[in-house]
């Protein structure tokens, strides 16, 4: 098990300029800006050549939930279902929280139709929280930890929230990972996160590489008349 302990920035030896820690299959983000940025960043070589990112965006504005043993959502191979490892879960319509202090939460992608090299789940990213018996937003360590192996282990305050991975390996994928609390008040702290990124490669389908390649023939032609 790989494991990114990031506390600041400037404090943590695995992030670079770029806020990117990195192994050799999966490098760990702390700014959401350079984890959108990642597929499209040469010096990176996320994806093999010919794929782009797809990114899907889960903010749980959902009908609300109290107390369910599980909740799912997304579409296709972003769908998902967590589960607490104590008590339920709640949705407020704004984020997806443990209802027990002190509980994880599993979040299983339930799409097993995707085909390797490339498919399936690539990248997670979320704005996670810590939230104290009144609801309020505090600092708390959390530890994620995903499902290839590696994790990070991190302070989480009201204005540092975002946590993220890339899969740089094409033969790897997400499948699930856990947020659990840590620390000395692990056992009253309401983990959760307000929104959650996903990411996977994709590459245009034949039809469209056609049409895209009619098109530039087309654009070829009138610029020779």
């Amino acid at each position: 098990m790989k494991h990114f302990v990031i506390t600041t920035v400037a404090a943590c030896s695995l992030i670079s300029a770029a806020n990117a820690g990195f192994t050799a299959e999966v490098i760990a983000f702390s700014s959401l800006s350079d984890w959108q940025a990642a597929p499209s960043n040469a010096d990176i070589g996320l994806f093999s050549p010919g794929y782009s990112a797809e990114i899907y965006i889960e903010d749980f504005k959902g009908s609300a939930v109290m107390g369910a043993s599980a909740v799912s959502g997304g579409t296709g191979w972003a769908s998902w279902t967590a589960h607490a490892t104590v008590g339920g879960l709640r949705t407020t319509g704004t984020g997806l929280y443990a209802e027990t202090g002190g509980a994880s939460i599993t979040m299983d992608f339930t799409d097993h139709t995707y085909q390797l090299p490339m498919g399936g789940v690539r990248g997670i990213g979320g704005g996670f929280q810590c939230l104290n018996a009144q609801g309020d937003v505090v600092a708390g360590k959390m530890w994620l930890k995903l499902s290839t192996g590696e994790s990070i282990y991190r302070t989480i305050s009201a204005a540092d929230q975002f946590m993220g991975f890339w899969v740089a390996d094409p033969t790897q994928v997400i499948t699930s990972f856990k947020l659990q609390p840590m620390g000395v008040n692990a056992g009253v702290h309401f983990v959760g996160l307000e929104t959650m990124y996903l990411g996977t490669a994709v590459i245009p389908a034949p039809g469209a590489i056609a049409l895209l390649g009619a098109a530039g023939l087309i654009g070829g032609a009138r610029r020779r008349r």
